[in-house]
């Protein structure tokens, strides 16, 4: 039986990393591949997992810092 931090770590390393960048003032972003779709994970926190390229997934990330304020 797997225990959750295995399977979050398992889960994340299934994903490919294609970028990794600085959202806000001390808050880092990643967008990864899933097969064909792209998901956002800000601070080990996946923010969604439903954009159809890295472009639209890195401007989520850019709006939801904003909206945040962080």
């Amino acid at each position: 039986m797997l225990t959750y931090k295995q399977l979050k770590q398992n889960l994340n390393e299934a994903s490919k990393v294609v970028k990794t960048f600085k959202v806000g003032k001390k808050s880092t972003a990643e967008i990864q591949q899933n097969g064909s779709k792209f998901s956002v994970v800000i601070d080990g926190e996946v923010l969604d997992d439903k954009y159809k390229s890295a472009k639209d997934a890195e401007a989520a990330a850019k709006e939801f810092a904003d909206l945040m304020g962080t």
